[in-house]
């Protein structure tokens, strides 16, 4: 599931902020990613919120540029780059 919360946290931040964070993925990570974000489909306000507030306590802040996003993200996967070992 780390992939789906990924791709609905980087739905969350808005489309300029996401596709800027995606910029900088190399090309394994954005193929783990691109499909989880074409397939979400309407997420409520709860697992948004939750999401939101997971992330938070990961450290995201809204002044962190693209980098530390990503940079942030990438604890959910142990430090190391998103990929589809990630789905269990």
């Amino acid at each position: 599931m780390p992939i789906k919360k990924v791709a609905i946290f980087l739905m969350i931040i808005g489309i300029e902020k996401g596709q800027s964070v995606i910029a900088l993925m190399d090309n394994g990570e954005i193929k783990a990613i691109i499909p989880e974000i074409r397939n979400l489909t309407a997420i409520s306000p709860e697992i948004q919120e939750n999401i939101w507030k997971e992330f938070t306590e990961l450290g995201y802040e809204d002044t962190m540029n693209p980098s530390e996003t990503l940079t942030m993200i990438r604890f959910l996967f142990n430090g190391s780059k998103i990929s589809d070992r990630g789905r269990k």
